[in-house]
């Protein structure tokens, strides 16, 4: 073998490793007559999402002469210093005789909300996964957070020239701290552009996306689609650009401004920045930039452990309850008294001890009986709670779809199911809350808690503990529902009057034009022309923080930045459809922020 072919060979054999390590294969076995026919199981992304849902893929060459079927059963765990959140999930996966079948799987994964108090604050998850069918596998895959760095995801090409270099960058602000499971913290995972999937859920429980332009002219218009779905929800994505005449609209990304490095796009951040033709990134330049905010719109596991956990408005906005322990001191008492001296001495007084057989049970049920009376008086049945959603409507550049981030809280009384569906393509998790003596969840409680979500065809169906008896819990849920509703100028000579086509009423408006002028409207009916008033800077802001104080810190932040686009307006409403849980709860607050822009009239 010469020198030319070794090298070939050499350069083959480290492209295909590189291509291997970009997705996570978790095995790969044969079945069959003579082992010709494959069943293969691969992670798209080599590192897990902080919450929502890891995509799976499932290749069946199956060249035998029947269909064959897979059992596949998902256990995600996620901790912290104590407690463990569980979250179960199965499929079935069909192959069709004599042909190859590929399904991609969206696998639901434990929320990151715990911290380890030592090493730095992380929280640790585990997916494991056991098949059953005609051949049988089993593999575990594992990551973790960290509260100092967002979860980040790199293109291929970029990873294998600078990940060593990123890492060592990382564990200068980490510590160089181990999880768990002994896997030590490092930039972010890796992906190949080729192997993208075409469902933004995917991609939901990730903070950052970094790829080159020619990664992103290598996505399929479905991924490329899913991508900015998920940055409007919220996410980040970096594009390194090798040409000196990229733009935007060379990327096929709408902007209104074509000559900026970066753009706001919904509630998310695109940004652009040059790079050599080695692909070397200037790892502290970027890891500053990421964990400074400049160049990164949310980090989810930080949220979930700062923003909920104490003085979120919402929470507030519930309010406390007082336990009456008095009530149970005195029926504890009233049964010690009756099941004792007064059974002992007047039921099953001297001559009649063989009643206490008799009576003892019965007052032992009456006093259970009158227990659970009480409770019953005390917290009810179901429960109530009060809900937020922060949604953003960018009808004005032709994309028909609304996005949703709901957060909501309740407290619950007696509940006997606590399982519940949801119609709509979502990702839901639950949020930590301060510690009390209803609270369930929270960042370091040694509560273990149980979760499942499971596919059919009706949607999305879930139980577990997201709802407990006699509890208070709160959940995030994103979502992006098609809509039609939009507000439009109806005179090009008056910017304030305009039409509203939502289906349900806005009880306050404030609009800021294209030149920067305030308008303002009340009590707009659903699918009717209004009028606006002319308002001011000062009034609008006021609006805005009025409206924030049932956000988040990071949905407020990204309020005040969709607020300030000329084009675009504001609304509350308290009549808006929202996304729907336990049927059995009384929603006593409705609220939804809507922001969007504004299309111009005809």
């Amino acid at each position: 073998m010469n020198l030319l072919q070794l090298f070939l060979l050499l350069t083959l054999s480290l492209l295909g490793s590189s291509v291997s390590f970009a997705q996570e294969l978790f095995f790969r076995h044969t079945f069959g007559p003579y082992s010709k026919s494959t069943v293969e199981v691969t992670a798209l992304f080599n590192k897990l999402p902080s919450s929502g849902y890891a995509p799976i893929r499932v290749t069946i060459s199956n060249r035998t002469t029947a269909p064959v079927v897979f059992s596949l059963n998902f256990d995600c765990s996620a901790d912290g210093n104590s407690g463990v959140q569980k979250l179960e999930s199965s499929f079935s996966v069909q192959g069709d005789a004599e042909k190859v079948t590929t399904t991609d799987l969206l696998v639901p994964v434990a929320a990151a909300v715990k911290e380890h108090s030592y090493g730095g604050a992380m929280c640790n998850q585990m997916l494991e996964l056991s098949m059953i069918g005609i051949v049988n596998g089993n593999y575990t895959q594992s990551s973790n957070n960290q509260i100092n760095l967002p979860n980040i995801l790199l293109s291929e090409p970029l990873f294998t020239p600078n990940a060593s270099r990123l890492d060592a960058e990382v564990k200068k602000i980490t510590g160089g701290s181990s999880s768990y499971y002994g896997s030590t913290s490092n930039f972010g995972g890796m992906f190949s552009a080729s192997k993208m999937p075409e469902d933004w859920r995917a991609y939901a429980g990730y903070d950052c996306l970094i790829l080159s332009e020619v990664d992103w002219t290598e996505l399929s218009p479905g991924a490329r689609t899913a991508i900015q779905q998920w940055v409007r929800l919220g996410g980040s994505m970096r594009i390194f650009t090798r040409t000196p005449s990229a733009t935007w609209a060379t990327l096929g990304i709408e902007s209104d401004e074509p000559q900026a490095d970066s753009i706001k796009f919904g509630k998310g951040l695109i940004v652009s920045t040059p790079i050599n033709a080695e692909l070397r990134i200037d790892e502290s330049q970027l890891i500053s930039q990421i964990t400074s905010g400049s160049g990164q719109a949310g980090h989810q596991y930080k949220s979930f452990v700062e923003d909920y956990s104490a003085g979120w408005g919402l929470q507030q906005q519930l309010g406390g309850k007082t336990f009456h322990f008095v009530f149970f001191i005195l029926l504890l008492i009233a049964f010690g008294v009756i099941v004792g001296p007064i059974n002992l001495f007047v039921f099953a007084k001297s001559g009649m001890r063989h009643k206490l057989f008799i009576t003892t049970p019965i007052i032992a049920l009456a006093a259970s009986l009158a227990m659970i009376i009480l409770i019953f008086i005390q917290d009810g049945m179901g429960g109530k709670g009060v809900r937020v959603q922060l949604v953003e409507m960018p009808s004005g550049d032709g994309d028909n779809n609304a996005y949703i981030s709901q957060t909501q809280i309740s407290r619950t009384g007696v509940l006997f199911s606590n399982r519940f569906a949801m119609t709509e393509a979502c990702s839901i998790s639950p949020l930590p809350l301060r510690i009390s003596q209803w609270t369930r969840l929270n960042t370091s409680s040694s509560n273990d808690q149980a979760y499942a979500i499971n596919f059919d065809d009706k949607g999305i169906q879930v139980s577990g503990d997201w709802f407990q008896s006699r509890s208070e819990q709160a959940q995030l849920i994103h979502s992006i529902v098609p809509t039609r509703s939009r507000i439009e100028q109806t005179d090009p000579a008056n910017p304030g009057a305009l039409l509203s086509s939502f289906d349900h009423s806005i009880d306050s408006f404030f609009y800021r034009d294209v030149d920067g002028k305030i308008w303002k409207a009340d009590a707009i009916a659903p699918g009717k022309k209004f009028l606006c008033s002319e308002s001011t800077e000062i009034d609008h802001d006021k609006f805005v923080n009025h409206a924030s104080t049932l956000l988040c810190s990071q949905e407020i932040r990204s309020l005040q930045r969709l607020s300030k686009r000329p084009g675009s307006y504001v609304a509350i409403s308290s009549t808006a459809r929202m996304l729907d849980t336990h049927p059995r709860l009384n929603w006593t607050s409705n609220t939804s922020i809507i922001t969007g822009s504004v299309k111009p009239a005809p």
